[in-house]
Parts: structure tokens; sequence; C-alpha cells
């Protein structure tokens, strides 16, 4: 049997490959043994090459088909490919090909295939749930958990819907070997999924020294403008293509605007990078892939299974959260050649961003409780439906339900979701430590960036690499180099007016009132605005900054902000059928007299009338402390009343943040009712999503 391997492995990498420590071993274990085996490998080791070996022999000694459960569509696409080179059928069932999923179940169930990718979501899926699985399962001859730090909360890319693949085990034929994969484990991790996948576990583990790569890490922070400049210096000196990492897909957007700017060919890359572009994730990959840019600049949805030999480069623009993410991200580089660039450079707010990832990975235990509570007492409700009654945005109760449900409180249902066990609770108390262990893994990510010794020894230490790495040689300390660069006063200058140039925002008015929203018989709102705009993100590195220190440091908005606001409107009004001929401003007991200083300000340079006619008649909680749209309409309900007499024509509505929009439809609407015109809403800053 290792005869033919051996064969088969020489013939898709060549005459003279053989098997690296361990792949054998694996092989053998799957395959001979039927074990359930854990391979915690560096990226480039062969971990897929193992799967696909192991499946060729099972498949040739009559076993049925390789299920390999993958955490990416790009990983899927890239597996698919590398499966076909080793002679493999392989075929994925996913969102993205919904047209083939009738073929593919066929000649699945007849056998015709080896291996079917599907992600940890497709095991949620009802139909595959009711006519897929419970044929297929009867016939799996081999079971893949990829990236199966997944299935562990201690991982840094915890799934919820990973822990779905604890419910299959026991639908599997007796005997069924198990194969988990990662390159990114620590002993803790490793000790997680192993209980998690059987006590058995045949666990392979090998050293996490990568010798190509060559860290270096810009020690000391670094404001936006200085680090797009330094960028743009990389990337006109750094030979070959690469990926720069970022931690939000408006920065993704940020920097490759920026490099574009300076004559750079990269492009942005991200989760719904084809709602916002024309480009396809797949084109993108396949543009880095034949070297025909110069980078990717990507988030976290491009890293596990990107497999580009010929990486040249890895640059961080932000601070990752762990060094397990990080080492998972750095290890795309440097595969086929003798040495690749990671860099990491970070700056003020990189933590802010990585603390609010820490805080949102787990619901709130008071939003799951107001779920099970609401389903308690409704006995049967839609996700939308338990909006009215859960403070918690779509995506959290959505994680809410996922979590439920993959513990078996609650069950999916034809009309929505229903408590199944009353008096059971997700492990409250693990999550606390999970989220203080993120924390702490933050802290460690801090101590990297500030080490004086072997870079590449702290992460294997970090990763409890159990091959007593030795100093690399390589990285900038053990080298002892020192960046010297010294930016051009004028570059930095030019970034920081990139960043404060106009991006206003566009604010697609309310129509509709939220469903069930008390004392309202018709859904649509029988005054709506008009579109309305923002000078800029909340979250933008240019004005939003001045914006946050206006709002809670200095209390008054700078006149530099009435500026770019007066040469922004004076752009807008021309693209208006009537312009405003007022203005008011949204009033505010917190912050009496921040935003009327500011609207007056700003009424007196565009020359227009302001009039206060709107007052705040009543406290409530903050609208950011609202999480959907139904808690933020209810809010504002009745909180604030028309005292004066508004001016019968177009009015220019001033606020500085907005972020559920439902305000400024509060305040419109009571305008309108009271006899004003046309209502434009105008904000320093627009904080949502939509």
């Amino acid at each position: 049997m290792r005869q033919q391997a051996e064969a088969w492995l020489r013939q898709v990498l060549g005459a003279g490959a053989a098997f690296r420590d361990g792949q054998w071993e694996a092989i053998e274990a799957l395959v001979v043994k039927r074990q359930r085996a854990l391979v915690v490998q560096r990226t480039g080791w062969g971990k897929s090459m193992v799967y696909f070996l192991a499946t060729r022999l099972l498949r040739k000694e009559g076993a049925g088909t390789t299920i390999l459960i993958s955490p990416l569509l790009a990983l899927m696409r890239n597996q698919i490919q590398s499966a076909h080179a080793w002679g493999i059928t392989a075929e994925t069932i996913n969102s993205s090909n919904p047209d083939d999923h009738a073929r593919i179940e066929a000649d699945l169930l007849a056998g015709k295939i080896d291996l079917l990718l599907i992600s940890p979501e497709r095991l949620a899926n009802d139909r595959f749930q009711r006519t897929v699985w419970p044929k297929l399962s009867r016939k799996v001859g081999l079971l893949v958990i990829d990236e199966a730090h997944c299935i562990s909360d201690w991982g840094h890319d915890f799934r919820p819907n990973y822990r779905r693949i604890m419910h299959i085990l026991n639908d599997l034929p007796r005997g069924t070997p198990i194969l988990g994969t990662t390159a990114t484990a620590n002993d803790r991790v490793v000790a997680d999924v192993s209980a998690i996948l059987g006590a058995t576990m045949n666990i392979q583990r090998g050293s996490l020294t990568r010798e190509s790569l060559r860290l270096y890490v810009y020690p000391d922070p670094h404001d936006h403008a200085f680090r797009l400049t330094l960028l743009t210096h990389l990337l006109k000196n750094i030979h070959g293509s690469g990926i720069i990492y970022c931690t939000t897909t408006r920065d993704c957007r940020l920097v490759a605007e920026w490099l574009q700017s300076q004559g750079l060919d990269v492009r942005a890359y991200y989760a719904d990078v084809e709602e916002s572009s024309d480009d396809s994730r797949e084109a993108l990959e396949g543009m880095l892939l034949n070297n025909q840019i110069k980078a990717l600049v990507a988030s976290v949805a491009l890293g596990m299974g990107f497999d580009k030999a010929d990486l040249h480069f890895v640059i961080h623009y932000q601070q990752p959260g762990n060094i397990i993410g990080y080492y998972q991200q750095i290890g795309r580089a440097g595969r086929g050649i003798e040495q690749a660039h990671i860099i990491l450079m970070h700056g003020a707010g990189d933590e802010d961003i990585q603390r609010h990832f820490i805080e949102t990975a787990f619901p709130n235990p008071a939003q799951v409780e107001a779920t099970i509570q609401a389903l308690a007492s409704l006995g049967t409700a839609t996700r939308n439906s338990l909006q009215r009654w859960v403070n918690a945005n779509q995506s959290t109760l959505e994680k809410i339900l996922t979590h439920l449900e993959v513990e078996k409180i609650i069950q999916k249902t034809d009309d929505g979701y229903e408590l199944i066990d009353r008096d059971a609770r997700p492990d409250y108390e693990r999550w606390k430590l999970v989220t203080q262990q993120r924390y702490d893994e933050m802290e460690q990510m801090k101590a990297y960036i500030n080490y004086e010794g072997c870079l590449m020894r702290f992460l294997a230490d970090a990763l409890d690499d159990p091959t007593n790495a030795q100093p690399c040689g390589q990285c900038k300390n053990c080298r002892k180099s020192q960046s010297k660069f010294q930016p051009n006063p004028r570059d930095i200058e030019a970034a920081r007016a990139f960043l404060r140039q106009g991006k206003p925002l566009m604010l697609e008015p309310r129509k509709l009132w939220p469903t069930g929203y008390p004392g309202v018989k018709r859904s649509k709102i029988p005054y709506v605005n008009a579109e309305g705009i923002a000078l800029c993100s909340y979250y933008d590195a240019g004005w939003a900054e001045l914006v946050k220190q206006g709002r809670f440091q200095t209390h008054r908005y700078v006149d530099e902000l009435v500026e770019a606001s007066v040469e922004l409107l004076h752009q807008h009004f021309l693209s208006l059928p009537t312009s405003p001929v007022w203005v008011t401003a949204v009033p505010s007991l917190r912050r009496p007299n921040l935003v009327p200083d500011f609207a007056q300000r700003l009424a007196k340079a565009l020359n227009l009338e302001f009039r206060m006619v709107v007052r705040h008649q009543q406290q409530h909680p903050e609208q950011n402390a609202m999480r959907n749209s139904y808690q933020q309409a209810v809010n504002v309900m009745n909180a604030f009343a028309v005292e004066t007499e508004p001016m019968s024509k177009p009015v220019l509505l001033v606020d500085d943040v907005a972020e559920s929009k439902w305000t400024l439809s509060t305040v419109g609407y009571l305008l309108r009712e009271n006899g004003s015109g046309e209502v434009y809403p105008f904000v320093l800053a627009y904080a949502g999503m939509g």
C-alpha cells in the first residue's frame, strides 16, 4: 500500500518526491488502522496530500466517499483543483452552485464521487439533513475536518457551526477513520479538539518553524498617514507579489485606494467584495496567483487554504488579534521560494478593533436569556419576530440561535424556532474563560511586537512547537536590522489629505416602520426624509478623528469640520431639485449645546437661517445601545416634540453622528407633520452598516 501511495506521489510531484516525516504515518493511521488522527503541521507541510492519498487508497479498497468539511469557499475552490491533480473526483455543495446540487447529490449517492467538500453550515441545511445526509452517512469512507481548530472555542477562528460535527460523528459507520488537520493549534486547542473527535486520537505534530520567512516588526505605533506612506515605499521596493492584511473591510478599501492612487496595481479583497465591486473573489485570487497584480489588500477572508508557492510578502497594516491567527496568515508566504518578507506595523485604534471582536465573539448572556424567555412565552418564533423581544442585531441573534440549536436547547421548525429544553443553558463560564483567553492572546501579540529576541522562536514557543525551535538567524532581531525609512513630509501630508478627501456617504431614508411597531397600523411612514448625506464614516481615519475629538474631548466641533461640511453641502445642493433655505438641529439632553452650536455655525457659513424648533422631551438609552431596527425605532418613539412652528420651506436637518437613522427619521417626520418643507438630513459621521 505504501508503494502504491509513493507511486502516486511521484506522479504528481515528480520522480524525486518522497514522504516527509509523519505523512505516511498519518495515512497509515487512517487507511490501515482506521483510526482517528489529528495532524498539526505548519502551512505547506502537505496536510491536504495526506487526505488525498488516503482517499485514493480507501477508494481502491472499496470504501465510500470522503467527506471533507472546509470553512471557506476560497479554500474549497483550491482544494477541488488540488484533488483533481491527485486523480480524485471531487465536488462541492455550497451556496455558490445551487444549480448543480441535484446532479451532485445523484452522483454522490451513486458512488461516483470520491470526495465531497461541504461547509459546516451545510450540516445545518434542512434539505441536506433530510434528504442527503441520512443516506450519505452510511457510505462515508473517511471524514476530514480541515482547519480543525475551528471546532474548539479556544481556537482563534472558532465557528459555532463546526460544533455540528460533534453530532454527526455517531451517524458514521463503526470504525470510520476521521482526520482533523490544522496548522494553527497550541496545546490547549489540540487537547480540546482531541476530546471532541475521540480519545483514541493518533496525534501527529511537527515543527512549525518556517525557514523562508524573514520576520520584521515596526515596534513603534504609527498613524494611518505614516503607515500608508510606508506601504507605498515597501511595495515599490519588495520584489514579487503578496498580501496586505487589514482587520476591516473599510480599511481594505482605504488602503487599496491609496496604493492605487500611488500607481500600484493592487485590489481590495474581503468577504462580500462581489456585492460592492465588479470583482469576484475567485477572479481576484486568480490575479494574485498569476502575478497579474502586485498585491491583494485583504481581510482574513483570504487566509486558510490560499496556496501560492511564490508569494513574496505578507504585510500586516494593523495589529492582529493573536499569534495563532497571525501565524496562519503569514504562512501564505514563502512556500516555494527561499525568502519571503513578513512585515508587521500597527497604530492607535488597532486594539479597539480587536477588543470589539473579542467582546462580540460570544453573545451576551443577557441576550441569550432574553431569547430563551421569548421562545418560552411565544412557543414558536421567527428570527425577525424575536427582534422585538431581544435587543440584538441580526448577526448576533443568528449567532445566539446557532449556539442554542447546536447545543440542542432549541430546534428549527418550518415555522421558526422552538424551545425544547427550557432548563438547559450554554456554558457561560466557559465563554467567560475563552473571552479572558482572547485578551491574554492580545497581550501576547503586543509582547511579540516589543520582543527583542528571535521572532520566529517567539512564534514557535507561543504555538507550543514540540521541536524546541532554535533562533532563526533571519528575523529583524537576529539580524539586528533597523528600518532606515524616513518619510518625506510632503508624502505624509499627501496621505493625510487623502484620508480627509471627500468620501461622503449617502443616507438612504427609512421608508417603513418596523414590523409590529406599537400604535402604527400601516407600515409605510407617511412623511419620508429626502436622501441624506454624511461627511464621513464614523470609522474612517480622516475627518472621523476630529468628530470623535469634538464629541468626547473638547465638546465642540472645530471650524475645520464646518468648512469641510460647507464645501460638501455646496456640491450636494447642486444635485437637489430644491435646496434647503433654513437649518435646524437634532436636540440632545446629553450634549445640549454640541450639535446646535455646530449647526448654527454651519447655517451662518451657508448663509441660511437657523431655527431650533424641536425639543428633546425625555431621556432614553443611547441609540448605539440598541442592537436592531425595532429596538432603535421604539427607543426614540415619543422622545421628541416640535415646540415652535417650523418654516414651510425645505430644511437641512443636522446631527453629528447617525447609526440607525431612526432619530433622523423620527425628527424629520415630526417636522413634516408640523408643516415643514422637504427634510434633507446631514450628519458629520455615519456609524451604521447600511
